[in-house]
C-alpha cells in the first residue's frame, strides 16, 4: 500500500495524475496550452545543447538518423518516440553539460505523452527526421549558430504541430460529449 500512494505522489507532483473530486485521482488530460509551455522549456535546453555540442564538434551517430527514419515509415509509435529520444539524448551527451539531460528529463515524460497522442496520425514524421538531420549536421560543421537556430526551430515547429493536433482533438471530444 505505501509503494502505490508514494507512486500515486510522485505521479502527481509529475502533473501525470490529478485529483478527481470524489473520486481518488484521474490521469491529467494532455492540454495543449501546457505542451507549448514544455516545448519552451525543452526548446531552451535543446539550443543550448545543440551550441555547445557544435562547439565541440561533436558527432551524433549516424545510426540515430537511419533509425529515425526507419521506424517513422512503420507504425510503430513506441519505436518512434524511442528513436526521437534517442538523438535527443545523443545531443545532450554531445553537449558536454550533464545538467541539460537532467533538466530536460523531467519534461520527457509529457513530451511522450503529447507524441504517443498525435504520432498515431500524424503526418509530419519525415519532417521531424529531416530537422534531427539539420541539427547534427550543424554540430558536426561546427556551426553553433546554426545548430542552435535548427535546434529551436525544431522544438518550435513541434510545439506548434502538437499543440495543434491536441488541440483539433480536444475539439473533436468536445463536439461527440467526450468531456475530456
Amino acid at each position: 500500500r505505501q509503494p502505490v500512494l508514494q507512486a500515486l505522489r510522485l505521479l502527481k507532483k509529475d502533473g501525470l495524475v490529478e485529483d478527481a473530486p470524489g473520486r481518488g485521482l484521474r490521469v491529467a488530460p494532455l492540454e495543449a496550452a501546457a505542451i507549448v509551455q514544455v516545448y519552451q522549456v525543452r526548446g531552451a535546453l535543446d539550443a543550448l545543447a545543440a551550441r555547445l555540442a557544435a562547439e565541440r564538434r561533436a558527432a551524433l551517430p549516424a545510426a540515430l538518423l537511419r533509425e529515425g527514419r526507419r521506424v517513422a515509415r512503420g507504425r510503430d509509435v513506441a519505436a518512434m518516440i524511442e528513436a526521437d529520444l534517442a538523438f535527443h539524448r545523443a545531443l545532450y551527451a554531445a553537449s558536454g553539460n550533464a545538467l541539460i539531460a537532467q533538466s530536460a528529463e523531467t519534461h520527457w515524460c509529457h513530451v511522450q505523452r503529447a507524441m504517443g497522442a498525435v504520432l498515431q496520425n500524424s503526418r509530419a514524421r519525415r519532417p521531424v527526421w529531416d530537422e534531427h538531420e539539420a541539427i547534427a549536421g550543424a554540430v558536426a560543421d561546427g556551426d553553433a549558430d546554426r545548430a542552435e537556430a535548427a535546434a529551436s526551430l525544431h522544438a518550435r515547429q513541434a510545439s506548434e504541430h502538437l499543440s495543434a493536433q491536441l488541440t483539433q482533438a480536444q475539439t473533436r471530444a468536445l463536439a461527440s460529449g467526450d468531456p475530456r
